[in-house]
């Protein structure tokens, strides 16, 4: 299958973007440094074990928001673009500050190609990928899901879930373009009420859900569920916190076996704790030690 890989960035570094992300922000968890920071450069990382781990893509598409670009990516490189914003979401739609409404617009990606695997900078691999790992015997794998449930009332209503476990949410997951557009299309007013929302709300559709939602429901056929025991083999979710301690055992067991897919969630607050900046960059560094071709 001809594939292509998307990934979303922003640098929350950035003093123009802060202005203006500060002047639509309302409440104090709408500029949580979480959800910005970059202290790690992950996105350099990940195409380093894209590439490492996963290199029969077609074509890496990085969005991001206009003029933004990582200072150390090569831009002309033949199987990377940069897509802003403003080529895939409507006007009245940005500024947004919410994944969830840039996730919502990814079928509008000039170029994509009909199948793509979507990633956050998170999100790293970690041994040799087997493309069963996203397709098996012509279904599409359908992760963020326990037993195979698909349960409607838990996609329409957003974030509450019924256990809020990022060990199933966070995971790269092959995508089909035109599903991906159906989908949104089910919960009309839902969809325009979460789009409308500049920064990221617990009522807002979270994509991956939904997508889950329409797939075992009306492309049950083409689709796979994944269960939780599955998920545990291959993929590893991780809440970085300012614990010295418990981070410095989880690098170790991380060293000695790295898992195919797994994310490095920062949960660090307003102070992350230099000593733990230092053993996460040191573990990259270790892990991954040679630079992507996209790298200048």
């Amino acid at each position: 299958m001809k594939f292509d890989v998307v990934y979303t960035w922003v640098n929350g570094a950035d003093p123009d973007y802060i202005k203006t992300r500060n002047s639509y922000a309302k409440v104090k968890k709408d500029i949580n440094p979480e959800r910005y920071r970059d202290d790690f450069e992950l996105l350099r990382y990940s195409l380093r074990s894209l590439e490492a781990y996963l290199n029969s893509f077609s074509h890496i598409y990085l969005v991001t928001v206009r003029p933004q670009v990582p200072e150390w990516l090569d831009i002309n490189h033949k199987h990377i673009s940069l897509v802003h914003h403003d080529e895939i979401i409507p006007s009245e739609y940005l500024p947004t500050f919410n994944s969830n409404v840039i996730e919502s617009f990814l079928h509008r990606i000039p170029g994509l190609s009909e199948n793509f695997i979507y990633m956050n900078d998170d999100f790293l691999f970690g041994a040799p990928v087997p493309f069963e790992m996203f397709y098996k015997d012509s279904r599409y794998r359908v992760y963020n899901t326990f037993f195979g449930e698909n349960l409607r009332w838990r996609v329409y209503d957003g974030y509450n879930d019924i256990i809020g476990l990022g060990l199933i949410e966070h995971h790269p997951i092959l995508i089909n373009k035109f599903f991906w557009e159906k989908a949104f299309e089910l919960f009309p007013e839902k969809t325009e009420k979460t789009r409308k929302c500049r920064f990221r709300d617990r009522t807002n559709f979270c994509p991956l859900k939904l997508y889950r939602y329409y797939m075992l429901e009306y492309q049950n056929r083409l689709s796979d569920p994944v269960f939780i025991t599955e998920a545990l083999r291959i993929s590893r979710f991780r809440r970085l916190t300012n614990k010295p301690e418990k981070q410095a055992r989880f690098f170790e067991k991380m060293k000695r076996k790295t898992p195919i897919s797994y994310c490095i969630n920062d949960d660090m607050g307003d102070n992350p704790n230099p000593g733990i900046v230092a053993m996460m960059k040191e573990f990259l560094d270790e892990k991954y030690p040679t630079p992507s071709t996209f790298e200048l």
